[in-house]
């Protein structure tokens, strides 16, 4: 099993540190109390309230335009080395990892904030006690419940079908299947995974649509991003080597495919990680 290190976590009720660039290799689980906040990731721009959670993952940052007064939260920064090795496996992870990528902002009502708020302190009594003869499994599991709670909240606010028993479910299913397998390192055409699948690329795209709200070109993108940020880890990978294993025809393609998707250079992302 993977060491857990105190640096792992962050805890604070400072908006701004969680913007830091030190924490860009953080996904940053951030419970709004009270107030208002606008903030931009990219060019895009969200507003939050009170009761809402804002859930974001590595990538682009976060940039703060405006906060009231009386903005207040409590905020759980974990980072991707441990997410990576500790994320629970669940046919909602992928979907709800796209959804927060493409909107970090989750409304909730009380009894899912109050929920979250126990999470928090859970995980934060478990860090708090390593000489538990079994430290890392339950400090690994109470991470893994705040994840199914943000999970379950996510689900039935956006109205999510989990399971999902209809044609498009089952697509949208077999289409994940062949991203899982690694084909996205090589093919990215969305006329390709259709032709795998025996159906056109809209009727794909639509049925990806009506289950995740999100298209496969969306859903390619998604798997190639992560894939990406975890070769860029990788120091001793040179972007020549990266455009070779993603297929991409030349290393500036790839730069400007980075540029696009993280809001940065391959180099000033590999800079945050440090």
């Amino acid at each position: 099993m993977n060491e857990i290190s105190q640096s792992d976590f962050v805890f604070t009720e400072d908006f701004a540190e969680c913007c830091r660039e030190e924490y860009s290799n953080y996904c940053l689980h951030i419970l709004c109390l009270s107030g208002a906040a606008r903030f931009a990731v990219g060019d895009t721009l969200f507003n939050v309230i009170g009761g809402d959670a804002i859930i974001k993952s590595s990538g682009k940052p976060i940039t703060i335009i405006h906060c009231s007064k009386d903005f207040s939260i409590k905020a759980l920064l974990i980072s991707w080395t441990f997410l990576y090795a500790n994320t629970p496996q669940s046919s909602y992870n992928t979907i709800g990892n796209i959804a927060t990528t493409q909107n970090p902002v989750m409304p909730m009502q009380q009894a899912d904030l109050d929920r979250c708020l126990l999470n928090f302190e859970e995980i934060r009594r478990r860090l708090d006690h390593p000489y538990h003869n079994f430290y890392a499994d339950v400090l690994r599991r109470a991470v893994e419940t705040m994840i199914f709670d943000f999970y379950d909240i996510h689900a039935r606010m956006t109205h999510q079908n989990i399971e999902g028993v209809s044609q498009a479910s089952r697509i949208l299913q077999r289409f994940v299947t062949l991203l899982q397998e690694g084909l996205y390192k090589k093919e990215r055409r969305v006329e390709y995974y259709a032709s795998r699948l025996f159906i056109t690329p809209k009727y794909l795209s639509e049925a990806c649509v009506d289950v995740s709200g999100y298209n496969a070109s969306s859903w390619i993108e998604y798997f190639t991003t992560q894939e990406i940020a975890h070769l860029l880890s990788d120091r001793s990978k040179s972007l020549i080597d990266i455009a070779y294993e993603l297929n991409f025809s030349s290393p500036s393609y790839l730069s400007r495919y980075v540029k696009r998707v993280f809001g940065c250079s391959p180099s000033d992302y590999r800079k945050r990680l440090k």
